[in-house]
């Protein structure tokens, strides 16, 4: 590359992201962040999209059969398209490589197939164990277990087979790390933890706080657990439901929010029914990334129940709003949160400790509130521009190799 030349390049989107472009843009700009107008973002979406912040410029190509992003069908249709559009862009506009910002598994093929029929190089950003995760949903849908461990087998070995011919992997997942390192060596693969945006996410003026809390609730002295994420078997959302039942018998001015959407939410109100503990759980839906940190400053203690987790947003970001935090031992949780110190440890699918850690901090003002200073400290060093410099230095070796 000549020096100030554009250098531009091609993401491949869940057509979803057409539907939440706020989601999508938080997801970009952990990547794109130190990136400036010498690049030149070209997007593979369902519909047309409009970023705010992206500091690169960008040119949105809509790919159609993405309107039904949740039928296999339409999915795989959606990939086909992908690669179709994908090449007529590389070759129109001189696309210098392609990259996936998520979804390896299906994504990461439309994007390793236009790479490879026009001759460029290829950027796999793995999210999370897609395998893992695609078996989960099978078990909860009532698959059978030998053709949910079929599909699995299936899965695993084309997963295999990407990751091994792709340029260049990035991960945020120390586990999905270890697990491709052994596959494609050192070289093809660099770890880079997701990064959360410390000005956004901050303690915020107590007044603001009260005032967004009494609009919410009406009586500002309950006090609240906080849960953020999709609302997806992954995540576990009946454990905390069930802990939240037993803190109740003792802390009968508790609320729960629930942040987030997703298939499974009309299940998981009939659950909270079900445990009596519906007039105390709040299911607030869909909430914009830059409105969250009201949310966190507004809870006593955040708490996250997944089964599996890669590197936690939610959790940095109630880190560094101050708020102490309980999740599962699973995952990138305990390289994020030592505890004891920064935070509470627990087994997956155990509500009894769930609810006798978030009764701890809740009972004890002192403990709380030196754990949320330590964890503050802890989580400065994932700043988002971090993350930013780092997928620049993998993209320069990437174009320049």
């Amino acid at each position: 590359m000549e020096v100030g030349e554009l250098i531009r390049f091609l993401v491949v989107l869940e057509p979803m992201d057409g539907l939440n472009p706020l989601a999508s843009e938080r997801a970009l700009l952990e990547m794109l962040n130190s990136l400036d107008e010498r690049w030149e973002a070209h997007f593979l979406i369902s519909r047309p999209i409009s970023y705010r912040k992206l500091p690169c410029r960008y040119v949105v190509h809509v790919v159609p059969f993405g309107d039904r992003p949740k039928s296999p069908v339409f999915k795989l249709l959606y990939i086909i398209a992908s690669v179709i559009v994908g090449i007529r862009v590389v070759k129109r506009y001189g696309i210098s490589f392609t990259a996936c910002k998520g979804g390896h598994l299906h994504l990461g093929i439309a994007t390793y197939l236009i790479a490879r029929l026009t001759d460029r190089k290829c950027l796999l950003r793995v999210n999370e164990d897609a395998v893992l995760a695609l078996m989960i949903f099978l078990r909860k849908a009532g698959f059978p277990r030998l053709l949910t461990s079929a599909i699995g087998k299936v899965a695993r070995k084309l997963e295999t087979y990407l990751l091994r011919r792709i340029d260049m992997v990035v991960t945020h997942g120390p586990a999905d790390y270890e697990r491709i390192r052994k596959l494609v060596g050192d070289e093809k693969v660099s770890f880079i933890p997701l990064g959360v945006d410390l000005s956004r996410f901050r303690i915020l003026p107590p007044g603001e706080v009260m005032a967004m809390k009494a609009k919410l609730l009406g009586d500002q002295g309950r006090r609240i657990v906080l849960f953020v994420g999709r609302l997806h078997p992954e995540k576990d959302l009946p454990t905390l439901l069930k802990a939240f039942k037993l803190l109740l018998s003792t802390h009968p001015d508790l609320l729960l929010l629930v942040i987030g959407w997703g298939v499974e939410r009309e299940r998981y109100e009939r659950l909270a029914e079900a445990l009596g503990i519906a007039d105390s759980v709040m299911f607030l839906g869909f909430i914009p990334n830059e409105e969250l940190p009201i949310y966190y400053n507004m809870a006593d203690v955040y708490v996250l129940s997944s089964l599996h987790e890669e590197w936690s947003n939610t959790v940095m970001e109630a880190m560094a709003c101050g708020l102490p935090v309980v999740a599962t031992a699973v995952g990138a949780n305990p390289y994020l949160i030592r505890d004891g110190e920064t935070g509470f440890l627990v087994p997956p699918r155990r509500p009894d400790i769930m609810a006798e850690k978030i009764s701890l901090l809740l009972d004890d003002e002192e403990i709380a509130r030196a754990m949320a200073e330590k964890a503050m400290r802890e989580v400065a060093k994932y700043e988002l521009k971090k993350s930013g410099y780092k997928y620049k230095r993998v993209i320069l070796a990437l174009v320049s190799s």
